[in-house]
């Protein structure tokens, strides 16, 4: 009885014996380095085991028999195939990496839907991806440094999906709905529109380098939420009630506006900084109650408020440029003990002439407290009613003395 195991080295006549079995699955534990070991692999339907294809003897990658990956397929390190046709392929139960193929311009995908894991990754010349279908059902997708102009998918839930350095797709409209892991979408052209309308939830959310965002029905991401180096002047996540992680929204130099109108609760670090035109956030975060991590914000901010925080659970910093911020709010959180972290700071510059450090209050510890404008504020208020205070006892001194010698005067005239 012939085995369904093909253990492939060299061995062509092993991969013959397979594919003339009458077994539609074809196990194979090989590395595929030559054009006529490849063409005998393509008469199995589905491929099963770990197979793969590298070197630079083979041109084109014709596998359009396959319907089914079961194994691990691997095809890489190659600078010399330049297509891959798997136009019957419908769904990959295991997983196909297509990795470091530098002469790659095309891959035929016109019968997948169904996708376990699909990797794309360092393919600079994959221009061209038929995906006639679409790809309907997924579970872990990269696509990473390609020359794709578009990545079409049709899925609604996935566990991870990673599109970072297409520098030729500007823009991405996903119908997803949940993200199980992580989706991140990164690095992709600078004018890269981003649209997630109808993403309700993801477990670790990371946008960066866009020019504009959409999430108009996103209400928790379970893990971290990154906003980072992004190109767009405000965006509104104002059906957003909970990051579960830290929330970290950094170096978006061109940001102006931003709205977080049903945020209550940060489940880690806030962290927002280098969001260098920035300075007013209205209403923002004035929903956020819990931070259970730290805070560290910076920037010129001349109004910045949360109203409903009521607990921080780490350390705080706050540090604004803008002469028209006040710490009042946050000096009477921490004051009340609602900020419980061990560290305490938050600073301005100076808002009159009469306190020339400027608005400023940090501790360190429980019990030890110090600042420029507060310790500055005290020792001058220190200073000035002991200044006062000499003043009076001077004044009062000089009217006991004078009465004392007019008291005199009149004595001797008497």
């Amino acid at each position: 009885m012939k085995t369904t195991l093909i253990v492939l080295a060299t061995a062509l006549a092993g991969i013959s014996s397979a594919a003339s079995s009458s077994s539609a699955s074809c196990s194979f534990l090989t590395t595929i380095t030559a054009q006529a070991s490849l063409n005998a692999l393509n008469a199995c339907p589905t491929l099963d085991g770990t197979i793969e294809i590298n070197g630079d003897a083979i041109g084109a990658v014709d596998l359009g028999a396959v319907e089914s990956i079961k194994g691990d397929v691997t095809v890489t390190n190659s600078s010399s195939i330049t297509s891959l046709v798997f136009s019957s392929l419908a769904n990959i139960t295991g997983s196909l990496d297509i990795v470091a193929l530098t002469q790659l311009s095309n891959i035929d995908f016109t019968s997948l839907s169904l996708v376990k894991q699909l990797k794309l990754i360092s393919l600079p010349s994959l221009a061209t991806l038929n995906l006639n279908k679409g790809i309907s059902k997924a579970s872990h997708i990269e696509v990473s440094d390609t020359a794709l102009s578009a990545f079409p998918l049709s899925i609604t839930d996935i566990d991870y999906l990673d599109i970072n350095n297409n520098k030729n797709i500007t823009s991405l409209d996903l119908p997803l709905e949940t993200v199980s892991d992580t989706l991140i979408l990164s690095f992709n052209n600078d004018e890269a529109e981003v649209k997630l309308d109808n993403l309700i939830w993801a477990s670790n959310l990371t946008i960066q380098d866009i020019s504009s965002l959409s999430a108009s029905n996103l209400t928790a991401v379970n893990g971290s939420f990154v906003i980072a180096y992004n190109l767009f002047d405000e965006f509104e996540l104002d059906s957003l009630k909970s990051v579960g992680g830290s929330l970290r929204i950094i170096n978006n130099e061109e940001l102006k506006s931003l709205s977080f109108k049903d945020l209550t609760t940060i489940g880690g670090e806030f962290n927002m900084v280098n969001n260098s035109k920035l300075s007013d956030t209205e209403d923002a975060f004035n929903e956020i109650n819990t931070i259970r991590g730290a805070v560290n914000i910076a920037g010129d901010f001349s109004n910045f408020t949360m109203d409903g925080l009521k607990n921080v659970a780490g350390d705080f910093s706050f540090e604004s440029t803008n002469d028209n911020f006040s710490c009042d709010a946050f000096d009477q959180l921490h004051d009340n003990n609602d900020i419980k972290g061990h560290n305490y700071n938050c600073s301005a510059p100076t808002q009159s002439s009469s306190a020339s450090s400027g608005s400023s209050k940090s501790t360190s510890g429980s019990s030890s407290k110090s600042g420029s404008s507060t310790s500055g504020s005290s020792s001058g208020s220190s200073s000035s009613s002991s200044t006062k205070a000499s003043n009076g006892a001077f004044i009062k001194g000089s009217v006991g003395v004078g009465s004392l010698i007019m008291g005199g005067i009149m004595a001797a005239l008497i």
